[in-house]
Parts: C-alpha cells; structure tokens; sequence
C-alpha cells in the first residue's frame, strides 16, 4: 500500500526563526509586535512560509525539546503589552519587565522569574472568570500538575515528597485538586492568554498568506504532565519507574551519540486503543499549525533503545517502531495530514520504507550533501522533498564554510560554481546568497533558509549544538537586523524560481 496523502506543497519557500529568537524588550520573542513584523517582512520578501521551533511549554533547561507539556503553550512567549492592554498590569510593571534584559542573548532564568511575576500579577488583578470558556482536553491535566510542581517549590514530579501524587493516585488527585484551585485557575488563566495571542498572531499570518510549520518533537519530557499521569503509556516497570530512555548513536553531530534521557513508548499499549493519544497530540497540533515538521521521523520506523542509567548512548541498540499502523490511524482518524517527516540522522532501509509508504515529504539539508550523500546535494531534490540549507542543530553557512577542509572547500567552491570573495559575512554575505540561490533553483516543492543564514551570521549564532547542554537556544536577532536583508534579493529570488505561490494554508 502507497498512501497518498492529500496535503499539498506547492513550489515556495520559508525561512527557519523561533519565536525566542526574534527581537524585543523583553529579553526573549515574544508573539506580539514583532512576531507580525517578521510576518510583514516574509510577505514583502515573497516568502510563503515561517518555521518555528516548537512553542510548548519548556523545562527548566529550556531547551524547547524538552517539554513539560506535549500541549501547553510556553507562558515566556506571552506579549506583556497584551496584558497592559487589559488593563491587567501597570505602566510601571510593564516598563520594570523589560529591566535588565539583553537585546543579543536570552537569560531564561532572568526572563522566566519576571514573566511569572507579570503574569501572577495580572491574574490577581482578573474580573471574573474570561477563561472559562478555553477548554482544551489537555488543560485540566495540566494545570494540575504545574499547580502541584509549584506547591513543591518547582521540583520534578519524580521528586515530590508526597508518594501518592507521585504515582497519580485518583484519591490523592481529587484532594489536589479541591486544595489547590485557585493556582490550578491560574494556569488555566496563562494559557488562555497565550492561546488568545497566538489565534491573533495565526490569523495575522493567514491574512499575508503566511504557513506556520511548527515542530513537534518525538519524545516528551520526562517531568512532564503527560508522563506524570499516563505511566502506562511509556516504557516502564510495573513500579513506573522508566526501563529505557531515548535518543541517537553515534552521528554528524556527536562521536558518542546523544543521550536525550525522555523515556520512550510502550508502543505495543499505545496500539492497542488505536493510537489515541498520538490521534490526540497530532490534532492539537493541527489547531496550532499551518504543516507540522514531525522530528526524528526515523524513530517511528526503528528508536534507539537505551537502558535507562547508561551512561553513554552507545549502551543503546535498535528497536521497531509502530510503523505504518500509526499513520494509518491518524489518516483513518484526521484526514489530510499536513507533516514534513525529519528523516535525517542514520537511515536504513526500514526508514525509507516507511516514508515511501506513508507519503510523506522527506528532508535534505544542503550541509549534509558534502558529507558523501549526494542525496543531500541540490542537484538530486525531487519536488516530493523539502530542502534546508540547515536545520537548528547545524552551524551557519558561513560557519561551515570556515570549518570545512581546503579540500572539500574548493570541492563545494566549484559544485556552485563560485570564484569571487567567499569568506566576507554579513547581510550581503556572497556565498550565503549563492548557496541560497542554488537551493532555490532545485525541485524541492519547499526550501527553507535560518535567518541567520540570510544575516551571513558565523558561528556564534548558533541555535544548537547537539550533545552539549549548555549554552544552546540563547541567540537572539537584534532590530535592526530585518532591515539589514536585502528584502528586494529574496523577492527577486522567489519569482525567479517561481517560488511565489499561493501559501500552504487554506
């Protein structure tokens, strides 16, 4: 069986920049002002589409694939202004919420313990009850466990003192949830504004023929409300403590593999209600998104198992993953599905099956193709895939070029058929240009470009390194830096290649 899918890609293009990313006063992006600036800026220069990392509710480490919620959306995103705007906060409060920020990095644990404030806040100041009507299945759970987390002063759901809330149990629940109701409101509250914002900011896009393709990573966190409250449904002993834990051999990115620590599925359950809760998960995001980037597609073929406790990823080996009997179920379940599958990473045979049954565009990443898969290399991209010139986790263009050996330069030099100054960064930067010009002529029906590639950013721009803890999603873009790209170049660009069709979204 072929499943075609009847989501369409037409031939346009994108740019790649997270929400946290985007410039402001209030030491992160937030979906407000700006976030409808860039909007403005993709439609001037004939971009059809903006990709986002994703925008759920982070942990501490705020990196954002690790989430404590599958569904909630990140309370740091919210737009102060609109909190000011309903007469829910002071001048003074929203002029000391932008105290002490910086315009080049994000300080999460600065940014998070003043938005909290502005938001508690705010709430205290709430007529009545607005968000009453905001009633995901998902927000009762959730708002459940962030009021319990709070009430044990932020720690980890496997660290509460309280045995019984630990494991979930219905009396226990039931007494929380009289004891706690006015923070479990609280959080009901956050979201609903958050939701509010972002259905505005959604709408805004829609009207410019904007796609937002989100990103909904495999795995969810290990102190997350989903794993605090439905155990069953990952891979665990009869205690609930986690056996094994996901993540990737050795790779591009890490000699060692990575070690992601998020416990994996107990796939075998999960099908036997017919994949529920992924029907459930894949349809909230469908309500947030335009298309939806469905990270390490390779785990649904075969996942790395890693007995949890290894130190090392290399503990791990290779297990089958639902496979087809999924997709067929969220096909049977929601219709059109409109998903991008991440197949980067180590691909076997199994991987590329699965994407050819399912139907689903695969990805190629121009920075891979000089690594000994030509696959990757714009010459071979058929209209069927989607074309980045990198993804998050890899270094700039101008970066890469910089990294590369002599040998393989010139070998990549002369793929593109450039002679002139390649080492020169910036807005104008002429390799990133020419790099960007090539993708854009290739067959892929989408190409994606980072911003900080159109910026001819170097390294210090990096979003991601993977495998290393620290330091990772803090770059921020400064005012000014839209108006540095040539929005003329790209407009010129998407008609030349005919890349100025009609959005994605209907």
């Amino acid at each position: 069986m072929n499943m075609q899918l009847r989501h369409d890609f037409p031939r346009s293009s994108g740019v790649l920049l997270p929400v946290p990313m985007l410039y402001g006063p209030f030491g992160i992006g937030v979906i407000g002002a700006e976030a409808m600036e860039f909007v403005d800026f993709l439609q001037i220069a004939g971009f059809h589409a903006w990709q986002i990392l994703p925008v759920e509710h982070t942990g501490m480490c705020s990196s954002p694939y690790k989430c404590i919620s599958a569904f909630a959306g990140e309370p740091m995103l919210i737009d102060p202004r609109m909190l000011s705007e309903l007469g829910l906060i002071t001048p003074e409060e929203l002029a000391a919420r932008s105290e002490g920020m910086s315009l080049d990095y994000i300080d999460y644990e600065l940014v998070r313990e003043k938005q909290w404030t502005l938001l508690r806040a705010a709430f205290s100041r709430l007529s009545g009850k607005p968000y009453s009507s905001y009633k995901p299945f998902w927000l009762d759970n959730y708002a459940l466990f962030m009021a319990i987390r709070h009430h044990f002063d932020d720690a980890a759901w496997y660290d509460w003192p309280d045995e019984n809330l630990r494991n979930h149990n219905a009396e226990a629940v039931r007494n929380a949830k009289k004891e706690l109701s006015s923070e479990i409101a609280f959080y009901k509250f956050v979201q609903w504004i958050f939701h509010q914002q972002w259905l505005k900011l959604r709408t805004y896009a829609a009207g410019r023929g904007i796609s937002i393709i989100g990103d909904m990573p495999i795995y969810v966190s290990e102190d997350s409300a989903e794993v605090w409250s439905k155990r069953s449904l990952f891979d665990t002993d009869p205690e609930g403590n986690f056996v094994a834990v996901g993540g990737v051999p050795p790779d591009y990115f890490n000699a060692d593999g990575q070690l992601w620590g998020n416990p994996v599925y107990n796939w075998k359950l999960m099908a036997k209600d017919g994949y529920k809760w992924w029907i459930d998960r894949i349809k909230a995001a469908m309500g947030r998104y335009d298309i939806i980037r469905l990270d390490h597609f390779r785990g649904f073929a075969s996942y790395w198992r890693i007995p949890a406790g290894a130190v090392s990823a290399k503990e791990g080996k290779w297990v089958e993953g639902p496979g087809m009997p999924l997709f067929t179920a969220l096909e049977r379940s929601l219709g059109d599905l409109p998903l991008i599958a991440e197949d980067l990473g180590v691909v076997g045979k199994d991987v590329k099956e699965l994407l050819k049954e399912s139907g689903f565009r695969g990805m190629h990443v121009l920075q891979f193709g000089f690594l000994g898969d030509e696959t990757h290399l714009p010459h071979s991209y058929t209209k069927y895939s989607i074309a980045y010139t990198g993804t998050h986790d890899n270094t700039t263009l101008l970066a890469w070029m910089f990294e590369m050996s002599p040998e393989d330069r010139e070998r990549a030099l002369f793929y593109l058929g450039f002679d002139g100054q390649w080492s020169q960064g910036g807005p104008n930067c002429a390799i990133s240009k020419a790099w960007i010009r090539t993708l854009f002529m290739s067959s892929a029906s989408l190409v994606v470009v980072p911003v900080q590639d159109m910026l001819g950013y170097g390294a210090d721009a990096r979003t991601n390194i993977p495998g290393t803890p620290e330091g990772n999603w803090r770059f921020r873009i400064r005012a000014d830096a839209l108006r540095d790209i040539d929005a003329g170049f790209y407009a010129a660009l998407n008609k030349a290649y005919s890349r100025n069709n009609m959005a994605h979204n209907a």
